[in-house]
């Protein structure tokens, strides 16, 4: 078990940077993976073992509207007109604060496949959600899913 004696993470302690775009800031991000597995039943009701299947990913990215448009303006300078055609080489996020280590997870090859935009009275500031997926996974502090 770890213990704790000072400060936890927190949204200050993260930084995340995006591969080809240095003038974005990301105000969200969230990912997870999986695979799939299963019990192989043998004799008498008993486990045999376990088969696995596919895995699987996702990532969540949020933003303002502002640096929505800075991707855009990137991807035009790299002749890049189909959002949907580009693979976000890599996303790092980093965790460190001044009672621990810097712990790095790394997003390879993200595809992104859904945009939301919203746009409401009262709104201080405009947001765009981007989903998609990892095709070249998701490591976390050097651990590979």
């Amino acid at each position: 078990m770890a213990l704790i004696n000072g400060k936890v993470y927190d949204w200050s302690d993260v930084s995340i940077s995006v591969t080809n775009f240095t003038n974005i800031e990301l105000s969200e991000i969230s990912y997870d993976d999986e695979q799939d597995a299963e019990i192989i039943p043998g004799a008498g009701g008993k486990i045999r073992g376990f088969g696995t299947g596919e895995k699987k990913n996702t990532v969540k990215v949020s933003m303002l509207r502002e640096d929505y448009d800075e991707i855009c303006r990137v991807l035009k300078t790299l002749k890049i007109t189909n959002f949907y055609k580009y693979i976000f080489p890599k996303i790092t996020v980093n965790y460190a604060n001044e009672s621990g280590q810097t712990v790095t997870d790394v997003l390879t090859k993200v595809k992104f496949n859904k945009r939301a935009f919203k746009a409401a009275s009262g709104d201080k500031s405009l947001k765009v959600d981007l989903d998609g997926f990892a095709l070249g996974g998701i490591t976390t502090n050097g651990i590979n899913a």
